[in-house]
């Protein structure tokens, strides 16, 4: 099953999905330095605060000397800071312009500002546009209601796949051979009971997406939160992200999340699907 890759350019599932799998010796063309340049930046955790090379390690997998090599050379690059008093490491603000770079090329993200903006502002709720990575959604971009405290989302805030409106919406948007393929990776990193427990409700917000264009899930991810998914992909299929619109329970019901917000989001999807590469 991991041999395999699924045909998506945004859902294709790689070796490096599978938790301690980023070493490919069978791939000449990989290399694995650089990648496991990536898994040191990967580590750093929104909030989580400064990382020592011990930290690091224990966090990727990584052996202690090999990730003291690699964080000299992201500090030497100018990725890392080293903050002295503490014997640590954290990102500096030459990461953005990565992201940057990502974000002002990516147009469907352009042209769908201004609709979350006034769907969020109008309904009070928090609208997020999300793309896949690894086993989790990354949210691009989101506009949050003023009142929303409880659920709140920035760009770079990542949410689950298997729980989350979003994340079931991305999975209901793949073809079959590629939800397997996402599936096996969920039961990898979930482990087996708690994926039998997910499942059900995946599958069943799958058939949701497939009747009505959107899921609805309820206290899946944080309790005391309601939300709608939708999926947003390419006409021609090669590119798959998603959205959500969601708000904490006291703020709104579901029967307007089912009955008026879920159809708006799913119509915006199918109205920005053809600006999506």
């Amino acid at each position: 099953m991991r041999g395999k890759k699924a045909h998506g350019a945004e859902s294709k599932l790689s070796e490096a999905d599978f938790e301690g799998d980023t070493d490919r010796g069978s791939d000449r063309k990989f290399i694995n330095s650089l990648s496991r340049g990536f898994d040191i930046l990967r580590a750093f955790k929104p909030g989580a605060g400064p990382m020592g090379n011990q930290d690091l390690s224990l966090a990727t997998g990584i052996p202690k000397a090999t990730v003291t090599r690699l964080t000299h050379t992201l500090l030497e690059l100018g990725y890392l800071r080293y903050v002295k008093g503490e014997a640590k490491f954290e990102p500096t603000e030459s990461i953005l312009a990565l992201g940057y770079a990502v974000l002002s090329n990516m147009a469907v993200r352009q042209v769908a500002r201004d609709p979350m903006q006034k769907l969020a502002m109008a309904q009070d709720v928090t609208i997020a546009l999300a793309a896949r990575d690894r086993a989790s959604m990354i949210i691009v971009d989101a506009f949050n209601a003023n009142s929303l405290s409880s659920l709140h989302l920035e760009a770079g805030s990542r949410v689950p796949i298997s729980t989350t409106a979003v994340g079931r919406a991305f999975l209901a948007g793949l073809d079959a051979e590629e939800r397997a393929f996402f599936f096996e990776l969920l039961r990898s990193k979930l482990g087996d009971d708690e994926w039998s427990s997910q499942r059900p409700k995946v599958e069943d917000a799958i058939a949701q997406v497939e009747a009505r264009g959107f899921c609805y899930v309820e206290d899946d991810w944080h309790h005391g939160t309601r939300a709608v998914g939708a999926p947003l992909k390419s006409m021609a299929g090669q590119s798959l992200k998603s959205m959500l619109c969601g708000a904490p329970s006291f703020a709104v019901t579901r029967e307007k999340l089912e009955g008026e917000l879920g159809p708006q989001l799913a119509h915006m999807c199918r109205q920005l699907s053809p600006l999506l590469r």
